[in-house]
């Protein structure tokens, strides 16, 4: 429920704070006093879209600032919850807030925290429906009418599981068109490929294999080299004159008088380590070179299939190291386009069974629109007939046509207005007054199961007057008792029937023009009533009588 409105530099507003109660607010004025004003300030903290035209003249920004009550909107708060925007100390309450720069820049929060203007209107779309006079005129689309009937039937969970399983019945046959067109060039495809595996097949390069055989090459391009050098190195470090050799003239030395010095002795133990660690190397060094063998044959192997792997690699533009990856790649697209027939099958299959599921849901959404076809036109006839077409009967055609993510049925409204006619399409009653009062009974009747607690009609009952507009008031009123309800109105006859009523009117005050809003206390409620009903002129038959219509009002 909306509790407080502040606007501040809006247009001809200047400031402006508002507090509302539940049941049925009024907005009355006249007409250029502003209302219009109001009602864009209250789009913009629902997440309209902003225009810098609405700041008032001199000003650097607007700011509109709406408070709502959740009490009674638990799913309001859940949303609130879960996109971490609630009010940690007042979670039943909420306060959106957006301002507009000169410039044209908006800013949005959502209890003190900045958001996106996506965030800001979806939440808004879920605290206030606006009715608009202009209503009849969405009412001659059939999507409209579709969405209507699905309103008032509660059948998004119906409307939801069809739009998944047709998402996913055209997903499947996209999947399969994209594979059949993949086809067409899979042959072309298939032989290059083809012939690509047969010459890396012919060579099979193994993971690692270059960098391993350009090793071995090195090694065998240069075996005498390394061979000569081992044994060289052996013969120094443990030949005849080698550094072995001179240790153990040098430890000999040192055995000689040892026995005189301790500290002779730990260079002794080094010297010894020493000569162990040498002969060990040595020995390492001639096993090393003992088993290199001079190998030319397999050198002309390695050479061979070094070639091979170089030759390959060029042609393909690759790295040697590659080879291996590309021709894994090659084996396993191959493999897929074998599998092109088994995997048609496959998606031809899943297919089958989505289509099987979408109709199956399609059809339960129909049997619903049409068991809710059903209440509806037995709602909408009463209220029509209420509001002064004695003869008015309401029809919603539920008629087949091609499977759509909204299912397979075309709604269209049809109404009879006179008896002995038939039923026809909206778009073809003559009347605009008619029309006007068949939009409101829809709305009305489909206000009634809205999830959103608070809801505003504004000027919807243009064309209408006398005791049809004192039924329409009535209906508010009524609508009122469950919802929080506002109607922007120019009849006396609705107004009479609001259980808090605001004035809308222009002031000047020196070379300012400003718009304000006033809250009338019944005595100045009566006057404004009088002004709508009696015109100009208000005599104090026009007052009397706008009394009598008041009081009758309040006790209804």
């Amino acid at each position: 429920m909306l509790s407080f409105l502040h606007i501040q530099n809006l247009a001809l507003i200047n400031q402006l704070e508002l507090n509302f109660k539940p049941g049925l607010t009024v907005l009355t004025g006249e007409t250029g006093a502003g209302k219009s004003i109001l009602l864009d300030g209250l789009g913009l903290v629902l997440g309209e879209r902003a225009d810098s035209n609405l700041v008032r003249h001199g000003k650097t920004k607007a700011t509109v600032t709406a408070e709502f009550d959740l009490t009674q909107a638990p799913d309001q708060q859940a949303w609130l919850q879960q996109h971490d925007l609630e009010d940690e100390h007042q979670a039943q309450n909420c306060i959106l807030q957006r301002s507009v720069a000169a410039d044209g820049r908006s800013k949005a929060y959502i209890n003190g925290r900045p958001t996106t203007l996506a965030k800001l209107k979806e939440l808004g779309q879920q605290l206030i429906v606006v009715h608009g006079q202009h209503q009849h005129q969405a009412l001659m689309s059939q999507d409209t009418q579709r969405d209507l009937l699905d309103r008032f039937g509660q059948h998004q969970p119906l409307t939801d599981q069809v739009k998944s399983a047709y998402k996913t019945w055209q997903q499947l046959t996209q999947q399969l068109q994209q594979l059949r067109d993949a086809q067409q060039d899979a042959q072309a495809k298939l032989e290059l490929l083809a012939f690509k595996q047969q010459e890396f097949a012919k060579i099979k390069p193994l993971a690692g294999e270059f960098d391993q055989l350009a090793e071995e090459q090195r090694t065998l391009a240069h075996a005498n080299d390394i061979k000569t050098a081992g044994l060289q190195a052996f013969e120094h470090l443990d030949g005849d004159t080698s550094a072995a050799s001179l240790i153990s003239k040098a430890l000999h030395e040192i055995e000689r008088a040892v026995s005189y010095s301790p500290e002779l002795a730990q260079l002794q133990q080094r010297l010894e380590g020493l000569l162990i660690e040498l002969q060990e190397l040595a020995g390492e060094l001639y096993h090393y070179s003992d088993k290199i063998e001079l190998d030319p044959y397999r050198l002309e192997e390695v050479d061979t299939r070094l070639g091979q792997l170089h030759a390959l690699a060029k042609k393909y533009h690759l790295e040697p190291n590659d080879l291996a990856q590309y021709f894994e790649t090659l084996n396993n697209e191959l493999a897929s386009l074998a599998r092109h027939d088994e995997h048609s099958a496959e998606l031809e299959a899943s297919i089958k069974q989505a289509h099987i599921k979408l109709l199956q849901a399609s059809q339960s959404l129909t049997l619903a629109r049409k068991q809710t076809a059903q209440t509806l036109n037995q709602t909408i006839s009463a209220a029509m007939q209420s509001l002064g077409m004695a003869h008015g009967r309401f029809e919603v055609a539920v008629e087949s046509q091609s499977l759509s993510a909204q299912g397979q049925d075309r709604i269209n409204f049809l109404v009879q207005t006179n008896p002995g006619q038939p039923a026809q399409a909206l778009n073809k009653i003559a009347s605009g007054g008619e029309l006007s009062r068949i939009s409101l009974a829809i709305q009305v009747a489909c206000a009634q199961v809205a999830q959103t607690a608070t809801l505003i009609f504004d000027e919807v009952d243009v064309g209408i007057g006398g005791a049809v507009a004192e039924v329409v008031g009535q209906k508010m009123r009524q609508l009122g008792h469950q919802r929080q309800v506002f109607a922007v109105t120019h009849l006396g006859q609705v107004a009479s029937y609001g259980n808090q009523h605001f004035k809308v009117a222009k002031e000047n005050t020196g070379d300012e023009t400003i718009t304000q809003v006033v809250p009338l206390t019944q005595q100045a409620r009566v006057s404004e009533i009088a002004r709508m009903i009696g015109g100009i002129d208000i005599t104090e038959q026009t007052l009397g009588l706008a009394d009598e219509l008041l009081n009758k009002a309040q006790s209804f």
